[in-house]
């Protein structure tokens, strides 16, 4: 089962998390999450335990738990996230139907089909000499 814990004080790593959990059973994977650009901790993990009972046995005695004078765990079983389409990918339709460029269905938008002629574009109404 996999286990959401937040609140977690700045200066605690792996080793620090694994004691916190280690006593209600086995650990399959700890992943602290960190900032990219200081490494430092973000106050959040994610553990794996591989027996559920053993996990919500860990979830329900750590969730609330003092760890500092200031900072109380919030210890829960993982959701999974909802995949949202964040980002671009140029495989994927845009907006407009999939077109690329500008939509040519739209009245005010350009369209060289009816704004040109042979010799370029219309300046007015065909003159006939």
């Amino acid at each position: 089962m996999k286990i959401f814990v937040a609140n977690l004080p700045t200066e605690y790593d792996e080793m620090g998390i694994a004691t916190l959990f280690i006593t209600y059973g086995e650990i399959s994977t700890i992943n602290l999450v960190t900032d990219r650009q200081t490494g430092r901790s973000k106050g959040f993990a994610f553990i794996e335990m591989p027996n559920d009972e053993e996990a919500l046995n860990a979830i329900s005695h750590l969730d609330k738990m003092q760890v500092t004078y200031n900072k109380q765990l919030a210890v829960s079983q993982a959701q999974e996230r909802p995949r949202t389409n964040t980002g671009y990918n140029r495989n994927q339709p845009r907006g407009n139907g999939g077109q690329r460029g500008y939509n040519s269905n739209r009245g005010n938008s350009f369209n060289k089909d009816r704004n040109r002629n042979d010799k370029g574009f219309n300046r007015g109404p065909d003159k006939e000499s």
